[in-house]
């Protein structure tokens, strides 16, 4: 006897399967955060949302607010200085795009 494929992989072509591979990586590509800019720090635990305002400023990145997701903040910094060492501490860092964060720009400046 023959095992069967779950049902929903006998479904999926290798096209499809590549499309849904591409929206993916696009996906990644579209948060993954910039070299030097507007970031958005998401701290995945409590310890993490109660360290995360001091542990940005100590590696360099200028607060600009508090980020749509509860205890994230929105920054500007360098991903070379911020990435490690939030991520060891359980912050992750994504792109702060303008349609979720809004305008990324410090009060009474220009983005």
């Amino acid at each position: 006897m023959i095992p069967q494929r779950p049902l929903i992989l006998s479904r999926l072509t290798p096209i499809a399967v590549q499309l849904l591979m591409l929206l993916a990586a696009f996906g990644m590509f579209a948060f993954a955060p910039p070299v030097r800019g507007a970031m958005l720090l998401v701290p995945l635990t409590t310890r993490a949302r109660a360290d995360l305002p001091g542990l940005a400023v100590r590696r360099g990145a200028l607060l600009l607010g508090q980020g749509p997701v509860a205890g994230s903040l929105l920054v500007r910094g360098e991903r070379a200085r911020l990435g490690t060492a939030l991520l060891r501490r359980g912050i992750v860092l994504i792109a702060a795009p303008e349609i979720i964060c809004g305008s990324t720009a410090p009060q009474g400046q220009e983005a």
